[in-house]
């Protein structure tokens, strides 16, 4: 019964995180508090810091389509890694509790799609971050760097 209360006490007291894709900046803000860093004019970013996590929200038009997620704890000058429990735990509450389905392929990084195909997710094993996006937001930013690439 001790060991029960101590899992429930410590379940309670991890911070609790929510999908903030489509969230406007103020939702984003009452969600994660005030951010650190404010590049909502420069590049689209509000980053926040919430418990042992930083987490980076990017807005298009008004509404979060990308977030990255990494730990604040250092681990020889990159961040920790998430380890997979945490991964599978951040899919969950970010990425809309949404059905996350691994997707095959020959990489080292872990890559999910949504249940709804709308949403996919990167966990970058060298540098040890989650990045959630919309399908929109990849294809504008892969769009973006065909467009610079042929100005040059």
């Amino acid at each position: 019964m001790r060991v029960l209360l101590v899992i429930l006490s410590m379940m309670v007291a991890l911070p609790r995180l929510n999908a903030a894709l489509g969230e406007s900046t103020a939702q984003s803000i009452t969600r994660y508090g005030k951010p650190e860093r404010d590049a909502l004019k420069q590049s689209g970013l509000l980053c926040f810091r919430k418990g042992d996590l930083c987490v980076i929200a990017h807005f298009q038009e008004g509404k979060c389509d990308v977030l990255s997620l990494f730990s604040t704890e250092d681990d020889m000058g990159l961040p920790k890694d998430l380890g997979p429990e945490r991964i599978k735990s951040l899919l969950k509450s970010e990425g809309g509790n949404s059905g996350w389905t691994p997707l095959p392929g020959f990489t080292i990084n872990g890559v999910w799609d949504s249940a709804d195909g709308k949403i996919f997710a990167i966990y970058d094993t060298m540098r040890h971050k989650l990045v959630i996006m919309t399908r929109e937001a990849y294809h504008r930013e892969k769009e973006a760097k065909k467009q610079a690439t042929t100005a040059r």
